[in-house]
């Protein structure tokens, strides 16, 4: 057996080893997703305006991706040959990146409260 198999083997192995998510944990994950989700709706109902009415939503809707991407899209749970949550982390530091730019256009309008 060459290196290259050996190394094929154990990634084929760690692959089919991984934990995925029972049926209970995507309920859970549901409900937290639409508690959340009930949060946002109640906020924005909330009379605020500006900052205050953004910035908290700009935050939930963060925590929601990445828990969708984490738990829904499986990547807290699969590859774990690349060090676990390292999928996850990639997706959070694309939003983190979509979210400076489009608060930086924001920024460069003026806003009258």
């Amino acid at each position: 057996m060459t290196d290259t198999d050996a190394l094929h083997n154990d990634l084929h192995d760690d692959l089919h080893d991984v934990h995925h998510p029972t049926e209970n944990q995507y309920w859970g994950v549901f409900v937290l997703l639409a508690v959340v989700t009930a949060v946002e709706v109640a906020w924005s109902y909330g009379g605020f305006y500006g900052p205050l009415l953004v910035l908290p939503l700009v935050g939930m809707m963060i925590f929601k991706f990445l828990f969708v991407a984490g738990a829904f899209m499986h990547l807290y749970f699969d590859l774990k040959i690349i060090h676990g949550k390292w999928f996850t982390w990639t997706f959070g530091a694309g939003l983190g990146l979509a979210l400076s730019v489009f608060l930086i256009v924001i920024a460069t309008f003026q806003f009258q409260v």
